[in-house]
């Protein structure tokens, strides 16, 4: 493959990373919404309705949420 080729092919690959980073930030901002518990399980009950291989970037999405919020008073602790 020419040079020219190669550098076409790492331009294409590099261009669809970034609009992936940013179509994955949009859904985590958007996903951001479900707050409460409550809201945070209805959407699980509607990823359970489909297969895993499609769902799986949400569930991942939700996990990361889930832990990357302060523990509530009462909950677990670190001790």
């Amino acid at each position: 493959m020419s040079l020219a080729g190669k550098h076409f092919i790492w331009r294409a690959s590099r261009a669809l990373r970034v609009a992936n980073a940013e179509r994955r930030r949009v859904l985590e901002r958007e996903m951001a919404g479900y707050a409460s518990e409550s809201d945070r399980c209805d959407f699980e009950a509607i990823l359970d309705r489909y297969p895993d291989a499609v769902t799986e970037e949400m569930r991942d999405i939700l996990t990361r949420q889930r832990l990357a919020r302060p523990l509530r008073a009462g909950g677990l602790s670190a001790g």
